[in-house]
């Protein structure tokens, strides 16, 4: 019994000790709780990203951009590798001025950063700019090989704007416009008329670049669809008897059928719908005419743009066995084929100017008098040999 009583008279003895203990540490004890970043209402749901460094804050950002979120959520590693506020600021810039999508979508990218005992955590938010396209409507493409075909079915579908990411580029905004202009002229059944077209171009780092194409096509929906739908049923070549014609004489024919049934007038539109439609058109739908009936004969042929007695003038150059020739349609309506057709560079030199380094020169040997001949039927056998009798006997060479 002696035992619990003196254990229990130690415990009694203790109590005012502890007590004492209490009271000398009771400003020390931190109260913790887990922190609750303010995140804004529309970022809600946002998946938080942790970053280790600078080059993966960077790349966060971008993210959300691509993923077209309103913001995010981003957590510095506590061993992260730099300083959190220094480099979230410089992130923010770079991407606003080093991503070419992010130069073309974003007006603001801001934050807000907080630091939670031994590591930050910044909330983000971004504003897009209201001209921008839908992020889901832009294509990317790892390099500009694939520019053509997509400017070519937007021009086919008389779509409004193409907006276009690519990961290397070297093509200015001009040289986009260019290859625009170029798949119009080669096809001129793309389009009723020439659409007017403006691109706005966006730089990244390297070589990345973004492309915002507008075309304006001059027409109302309807009535586009309506002259589309006749350029597409149109058929000039059935009334061309030219299936068994060589490659010259193909081009003949079509130059004759433009001359025989569409009107020239510099004053009028010039289109290739002008002209087989309308049936009245200058000189550089006249070419365009041109250019669209070769490609449904398989000729080789292209437009021109230079100039005419010191005015703005278009005419086309064709390839005939492996050489091309100057062809001017226009020309032959005043001055006939043998001045407008199958005409080499020194001849067409006197009247014409044209950038020579754009085209490839014109030295080959057929002519349309050359045709002319071909085509003037034989002297029957009857004919000749009287025409021979009227000229008396044919002296033969004395023999040696």
């Amino acid at each position: 019994m002696k035992r619990p009583l003196a254990l229990a008279v130690a415990v009694l003895l203790m109590i005012p000790l502890l007590s004492g203990c209490g009271g000398a540490f009771e400003k020390e004890y931190v109260s913790v709780s887990e922190y609750v970043p303010p995140v804004q209402a529309e970022n809600d749901g946002a998946e938080r990203v942790t970053v280790r460094n600078m080059a993966e804050l960077k790349r966060a950002l971008i993210d959300m951009v691509y993923d077209g979120a309103a913001g995010g959520s981003i957590a510095f590693d506590a061993n992260y590798d730099g300083s959190a506020p220094e480099d979230m600021e410089s992130a923010c810039w770079q991407v606003r001025t080093q991503d070419s999508l992010c130069a073309y979508c974003v007006r603001d990218l801001s934050y807000e950063l907080e630091k939670i005992v031994n590591h930050y955590e910044s909330t983000v938010s971004i504003d897009y700019t209201s001209y921008a396209a839908e992020l889901s409507s832009i294509v990317q493409l790892p390099y500009a090989v694939g520019l053509e075909e997509l400017l070519s079915g937007a021009m086919e579908e008389s779509r409004p704007r193409l907006t276009i990411l690519v990961r290397a580029s070297s093509y200015s905004a001009e040289k986009v416009k260019s290859l625009a202009l170029e798949i119009y002229r080669s096809h001129p059944t793309i389009c009723v008329r020439e659409p007017q077209i403006t691109v706005h171009m966006y730089s990244g780092s390297g070589r990345q670049r973004l492309y915002d194409i507008n075309f304006a096509y001059g027409m109302a929906e309807d009535e586009l669809i309506r002259c589309k739908s006749q350029l597409k049923n149109l058929d000039v070549m059935s009334n061309l008897d030219a299936a068994e014609l060589d490659g010259a004489h193909r081009a003949l024919a079509a130059c004759r059928f433009l001359t025989d049934n569409c009107v020239w007038n510099e004053a009028a539109k010039g289109s290739c719908y002008d002209a087989l439609i309308n049936g009245e058109t200058n000189s550089e739908g006249l070419a365009l005419a041109y250019v669209e009936m070769c490609h449904q004969l398989d000729l080789d042929c292209r437009i021109v743009y230079g100039q005419l007695g010191g005015r703005d003038h278009s005419w086309n150059l064709i390839r005939l066995d492996g050489d091309f020739y100057h062809v001017d349609v226009s020309r032959c309506y005043d001055d006939g084929f043998a001045l407008g057709f199958l005409q080499n560079d020194e001849s067409m030199w006197n009247d014409y100017r044209w950038n020579i380094s754009n085209y490839p020169s014109c030295s080959g040997e057929l002519s349309y008098a050359a045709l002319e001949a071909e085509d003037e039927p034989a002297a029957p056998a009857a004919v000749q040999a009287s025409a021979e009798t009227a000229e008396g006997p044919t002296e033969s060479a004395p023999e040696t």
